[in-house]
């Protein structure tokens, strides 16, 4: 088993944190909101939490796309920024093959890390 290289947003602070930030990234069905850490600030990074509402499809629907997007969070993690992540997904996200997915995710990811860093 790879060593765990991604953590889950569990704190409501954090969650609430990431709501509020203003480093947005997106690429077509895919929304993604940024809030850096303060580098000494120990656990898992990056974090992400995932928000795919009913307009997605089916319960069946919705967490295929939540995995789907794990494993390129996955992929994308060691070029991350310290941080958490709130990645939204759209009706449409269910309709991109999966390379597609797999770019327009990553794309808004990297977005949103490049936001926080201008002033």
């Amino acid at each position: 088993m790879p060593p765990r290289t991604v953590g889950r947003i569990t704190s409501r602070a954090t969650f609430a944190e990431v709501q509020r930030a203003r480093a947005r990234g997106a690429c077509g069905p895919v929304r993604a909101v940024f809030a850096p850490v303060d580098e000494a600030t120990p656990g898992v990074f990056p974090q992400v939490g995932y928000a795919i509402g009913r307009r997605c499809g089916s319960a069946v629907v919705r967490n295929r796309l939540r995995r789907r997007a794990r494993a390129v969070v996955r992929e994308q993690a060691p070029s991350l920024p310290r941080g958490a992540f709130l990645l939204r997904l759209e009706p449409g996200a269910s309709d991109l093959s999966a390379a597609r997915f797999r770019h327009h995710v990553a794309e808004a990811l990297h977005r949103a890390g490049e936001a926080a860093d201008r002033p």
